[in-house]
């Protein structure tokens, strides 16, 4: 009887480890995932809100107040944006409102600001899973109604809004 039980003790012995490697890469990608995600969504909600406060500073940086909205804006969006803007990563353009006349930067007329990061994966997710992508490109529009006039305003790409 003795005999047996150490045996079968025997065979048993790796079951362990093979389960363990069997779970391994099951386990590491639901966490990269996790991490990834949680991330991406970090920094696209640090785009969008760096975006949001450009548009605003545009809606109140007109004619009368003391900032430069061509140079203003995008400096604002890639202060506000921790780093993962720059400058030449923000379009800000004027749309022709509701008005009357075919002038861009009338009261009420949209100011359109417009940024893109591309969000590189921090694990390697693609090791695993075998996706085709490393990276995911998050784009960010906001508008906002001019509350003063802009003197210059101008819509050099031919942008048509959010």
């Amino acid at each position: 009887m003795m005999q047996s039980k150490a045996k079968a003790n025997q065979k048993e012995r790796g079951q362990a480890a093979v389960e363990f490697a069997m779970l391994l890469p099951i386990f590491l990608i639901v966490l990269f995932l996790i991490v990834d995600f949680g991330v991406g969504i970090s920094r696209w909600v640090v785009v969008t809100n760096a975006t949001r406060e450009g548009a605003r500073l545009g809606a109140v940086c007109g004619d009368g107040s003391d900032c430069d909205p061509s140079v203003d804006i995008a400096k604002r969006v890639a202060t506000n944006s921790s780093g993962l803007l720059t400058d030449g990563d923000v379009n800000v353009y004027y749309l022709d409102g509701p008005d009357s006349n075919s002038d861009f930067g009338d009261r009420g007329d949209p100011v359109v600001v417009e940024s893109d990061y591309e969000y590189q994966l921090i694990t390697p997710l693609k090791v695993f899973v075998g996706i085709a992508f490393d990276s995911i490109n998050f784009s960010s529009c906001t508008d906002m109604r001019l509350e003063l006039p802009v003197s210059g305003a101008a819509n050099p790409n031919g942008g048509t809004g959010c």
